[in-house]
């Protein structure tokens, strides 16, 4: 399926178009899609450093703080 097959989206706004893309990403389920090894390796070594110095760790509000001070978001 290609954006040409469906007229409405070519028309669709760039906030319509990031929805759909959601709902789709959403529909597949997450087996369905296979986890590539160095994925799973590269998880397993920051699980590891994590274990080392969990103090580095930032909660997720500290995370998108950071994120947005070096972004401008």
């Amino acid at each position: 399926m290609h954006l040409t097959e469906i007229p409405q989206l070519q028309s669709a706004s760039p906030s319509e178009k990031i929805a759909l893309i959601d709902e789709l990403w959403a529909s597949i389920p997450p087996e369905s899609v296979p986890t590539p090894v160095s994925h799973l390796t590269e998880l397993a070594q920051r699980l590891a450093q994590l274990g080392e110095t969990p103090t580095k760790a930032l909660s997720p509000e500290e995370a998108r703080t950071r994120i947005r001070a070096r972004t401008g978001l």
